[in-house]
């Protein structure tokens, strides 16, 4: 797998630096997950109300939270261990949690994060993508993402509902505004701890440029951090409508590989 550094998409536009520093490259990007819709007019009843006040938001400048006493910390991921060419990768987290990705996705070691217009960023470390340069106006696209961030101690539903809110802040289209649909909280167990899972459908993208896809999907599991944060936020977001989109069934094999270290 290919070692990248930090992917910043804000309104359109994605940098991507090298490990090294040594490479930039400056374009428009190909994810809709860079537009960002108003907020629907129908919420579902779990869901939070957003606020940009909140010091969970998730924000390029949140602060460092203290850890109770004893807590274990890491300041970075360990390695990727190495694996045979054409094998499944996994990848741990300075969380204590390890996720694996199947052949043919890259990264592992990125740190990705989408703006929106009202400032909101949504980062994720311990990153990795799927199907980059799929479309050919544009060799930073990609097809899927999925990593993982930290929180503050608190209630993983409600950490959930609010994550899975920053998608309204991601897609804008003028005149046209996209449609965001949430599916219920699923509850299940991660290695005998607890875990919520939303998911966002974005549907009725507008197409401000080519390679902007019709729909997307953000699936956001909330569940207990075991180093680093007390609770952690795992992210998969897929474009959709577009030749190759990961399935239903590749999602959930994501969500399903998250484990402990």
């Amino acid at each position: 797998m290919s070692k990248w550094g930090v992917v910043v998409f804000e309104l359109g536009k994605v940098v991507l630096w090298c490990v090294a520093g040594a490479l930039a490259i400056g374009g428009i990007s190909a994810a809709g997950s860079l537009l960002a819709p108003d907020v629907p007019e129908a919420v579902p009843e779990w869901a939070p109300p957003v606020t940009t006040s909140r010091t969970e938001s998730p924000t390029a400048t949140t602060p460092r939270r203290e850890l109770p006493p004893g807590f274990p910390s890491m300041e970075r991921a360990p390695d990727l261990p190495d694996v045979p060419e054409g094998a499944p990768q996994p990848v741990p987290t300075k969380f204590g949690l390890t996720y694996t990705t199947p052949p043919g996705w890259f990264g592992g070691e990125s740190v990705m994060g989408w703006k929106g217009r009202d400032g909101r960023m949504l980062v994720i470390g311990s990153a990795s993508s799927l199907g980059k340069g799929y479309c050919a106006a544009e060799d930073t696209s990609t097809l899927a993402s999925v990593g993982i961030t930290g929180r503050s101690a608190g209630d993983l539903l409600t950490v959930a509902a609010h994550e899975v809110r920053a998608v309204e802040s991601m897609y804008s289209g003028g005149e046209q505004s996209p449609t965001v649909e949430y599916s219920d909280p699923v509850h299940f167990d991660i290695d005998g701890n607890p875990a919520v899972r939303i998911t966002a459908l974005v549907s009725d993208i507008p197409p401000v440029h080519e390679c902007a896809p019709p729909a997307a999907r953000w699936d956001f599991v909330a569940t207990t951090g075991l180093a680093s944060a007390e609770v952690v936020v795992f992210v998969v977001q897929t474009d959709r409508g577009v030749a190759g989109q990961l399935d239903d069934d590749s999602i959930d094999g994501l969500v399903e590989s998250l484990r402990r270290s």
